[in-house]
């Protein structure tokens, strides 16, 4: 297939396409949402399937947001995204590698140790410091080690060596048994020593008998995910991106991307691609929804981007603002309670600007309407 001409704009909603749920009465969030934007958008559109992230990893792993960029990934292998995390951070390589450490509490019974939703903790910054203190105190820096708090919920570990293990993202895990998600590979016995005693640590931690007799979750544990070195990367063709999710600020700065952070209103994106893109926009609050089993607010997700983003763009695409633009559907990431199913197929609708003829009617845009060969970055940016 001849590559198009660079878009002005591309759209990535991540997590967007999905499988039927029961819920919905046996239809998708797609088919379920009310999206008179993507069906208007529809009409000036040719649909492909999109092959967001062609190395496999998921995206709670960032593989799609990867692959946007071009940083390289090999398959079977963690992408290093706590190190890209820390780099979007602002701060300096602390050594050689780097993993996730997030904080998690895990609801135990008879039957398993459940992973909880990593936002029902709600930390605070003096709470997370004072846990990597102790941490690091008592554990981490006679290993040469040391923990870092990124965010209250994301903590980073920096290693002195490449962690020899493949690991589970956490956000892919809410609502699993734990014990299946545990660090895996060559490695695996020495992560699994180290978190008994990171729990045995955390027990009897200060902060933790407060959360206690507070009536609020403890820090029951540590999350161990997306180990490596900071990957090396070429300058990336987009213009600018927009948008939060996950390591976005990180492979921005990789790549030498101007990132513009949180999209407030989204006339701002559609006048800078109209000045001259590529720029790329990403939505992150259908993943996220997702991760965390909540269809309801997927739902709400979708439809404020159909009524956000998406409006804007038909209108600035039907005033000739711009002359092309890809609205890319990205797939749900398994999480552990749907391991097993496939990734669902990602529709992408590549769009004109100009006048659409009255006979192309619109059509909803759903997970089977696309076919043929998938697209994918390379084939979108040239």
């Amino acid at each position: 297939m001849k590559s198009p001409p660079k878009p002005d704009l591309v759209v990535l909603v991540r997590g967007a396409a999905d499988h039927a749920q029961e819920l919905l009465g046996g239809r998708t969030p797609l088919a379920y949402a009310e999206l008179p934007n993507l069906r208007a958008l529809s009409r000036r559109a040719r649909l492909h399937p999109f092959d967001t992230a062609p190395t496999g990893h998921a995206g709670h792993a960032g593989g799609d947001l990867f692959a946007a960029f071009g940083v390289s990934a090999e398959a079977g292998r963690d992408l290093p995204a706590a190190a890209v995390a820390w780099h979007g951070g602002g701060g300096a390589a602390e050594g050689p590698a780097a993993i996730h450490a997030d904080p998690v509490h895990m609801a135990v019974s008879y039957e398993a140790t459940v992973v909880m939703d990593p936002d029902r903790l709600a930390l605070t910054a003096e709470e997370a410091e004072a846990l990597a203190a102790s941490l690091n105190q008592q554990l981490f820096a006679e290993a040469g080690a040391r923990l870092a708090v990124l965010e209250p919920q994301r903590w980073v570990l920096h290693l002195d060596a490449e962690p020899a293990v493949r690991t589970v993202p956490l956000e892919g895990w809410i609502g699993a048994d734990a014990g299946h998600g545990l660090p895996e590979g060559e490695g695996r016995r020495d992560w699994h020593r180290l978190i008994n005693e990171v729990q045995m640590l955390l027990a009897a931690h200060p902060v933790n008998e407060a959360r206690r007799r507070e009536g609020r979750l403890q820090v029951s544990s540590l999350w161990f995910w997306g180990g490596g070195a900071l990957p090396e990367a070429a300058p990336a063709p987009w213009r600018a991106v927009w948008g939060e999710a996950p390591g976005l600020a990180g492979l921005a700065r990789l790549t030498g991307v101007p990132a513009r952070g949180a999209v407030a209103g989204f006339e701002a994106v559609v006048a800078e691609a109209e000045a001259g893109g590529p720029v790329l926009a990403v939505a992150d609050g259908p993943r996220a929804a997702g991760a965390r089993g909540d269809l309801g607010a997927k739902i709400d997700a979708l439809e404020a981007l159909d009524r956000d983003w998406l409006g804007p763009l038909e209108a600035a695409l039907a005033a000739g603002r711009l002359r092309s633009a890809w609205v890319l559907l990205g797939p749900e990431a398994p999480t552990g309670t749907r391991a097993a199913e496939p990734v669902p197929a990602a529709p992408a609708l590549h769009c004109r600007g100009g006048r659409v003829w009255p006979w192309n009617r619109p059509k909803a845009v759903s997970e089977s309407v696309s076919s043929g060969r998938a697209v994918g970055w390379d084939d979108l940016l040239g």
